[in-house]
């Protein structure tokens, strides 16, 4: 809770405390910072919370204060060098991400994201147990939801997939197999706190991990989200090209290329048979190409485009040369 008292020498914001679960046992705790002198109470807002006991995303936090910072840093840098699990960061930065500078929230991100990162091939050895694949294939349906967790029986599974949503991650599938995977729109929450690349970087990531682009050498989404996204990493890498997190966006950027240029095995851009392009897709490159001229991808998707009507899009040599050199980019 925010309060404001007046006094002769002007304002003084005041955090008030305010506590709530967060999943089972993290609690939140706001530092109080002391008023100095006689002051008249003018107002006080409580912010808005989130589905999870976390505060409301605020694209706008408050100043920090120097002196929590001072405390705050260097006790993160000692969790970090006991190599803590996601959670032990997690429960961390649900804490005090909120009292840190937007360059201290952003490393603090970039740290779980590797935590997360470096922790998921244990966790994925856990759910390629026999009892956890046979467990989930019982409770799958299309769009399977974590959040759903009363169709599953076996008391461990539901307790590994409980962790698996505390610690970050979400359980997707693929070829008749579960496994974890990073879940980011779960860190949206934190990214409000951190500089404007890493939020952008958390938003792109998101989009990627709540509906991955394929499964089982097919594309699940349809070309029209392929240019997509593709055009919303462009952007990512124009407008953050000083960013730590381009190389990441311009390797995502290189599959979304690869998407465009061929398809995938079990959704071709052409036809293996009469080697024609897929009508949908061409309909939607041509939009896309005429709707976004100053987009450097654009003009490279232009450029296929204007070899394939020459051959009455169909694949032809100079296309696949073309599509070849491209993959280079």
């Amino acid at each position: 809770m925010r309060c404001l008292f007046s006094h002769p020498g002007g304002v003084v914001i005041i955090e008030m405390p305010d506590k709530k679960a967060f999943l089972k046992s993290v609690s939140i705790g706001m530092s109080i910072i002391v008023l100095v002198g006689a002051g008249l109470l003018t107002g006080c807002t409580a912010p808005a919370e989130d589905n999870t006991g976390s505060k409301a995303e605020n694209n706008n936090p408050p100043a920090v204060e120097e002196s929590n910072q001072d405390k705050i840093m260097p006790e993160f840098t000692a969790l970090l060098e006991g190599n803590p699990g996601p959670d032990a960061i997690i429960e961390f930065m649900d804490k005090n991400i909120a009292e840190v500078s937007r360059e201290n929230a952003s490393k603090m991100l970039d740290e779980l994201e590797k935590a997360l990162k470096n922790n998921l091939q244990e966790l994925e050895e856990k759910y390629y147990s026999t009892a956890v694949q046979e467990s989930l294939f019982i409770a799958y349906k299309p769009e399977f939801d974590l959040s759903k967790l009363d169709s599953i029986q076996n008391a461990e599974v539901k307790s590994l997939i409980e962790e698996t949503k505390a610690m970050g991650y979400k359980a997707e599938t693929a070829e008749g197999m579960f496994f974890p995977i990073i879940n980011y729109e779960f860190l949206k929450k934190f990214s409000p706190y951190a500089g404007d690349d890493v939020k952008d970087y958390i938003d792109i990531m998101a989009v990627e991990s709540n509906k991955v682009p394929a499964k089982d050498a097919a594309l699940v989404i349809g070309w029209d989200e392929v240019v997509e996204r593709a055009l919303a990493q462009e952007g990512f890498i124009r407008k953050h090209s000083g960013s730590d997190k381009v190389e990441s966006i311009k390797k995502l950027q290189k599959k979304y290329i690869t998407f465009m240029l061929y398809g995938l095995n079990n959704t071709p851009l052409f036809s293996y048979d009469t080697k024609e392009m897929d009508p949908e897709a061409k309909e939607v490159y041509i939009k896309a190409v005429k709707n976004n001229s100053d987009s450097e991808l654009m003009k490279l998707l232009g450029g296929y485009m204007e070899i394939l009507e020459k051959s009455d899009y169909k694949l032809s040599e100079e296309a696949d040369k073309f599509r070849k050199n491209a993959d280079g980019l």
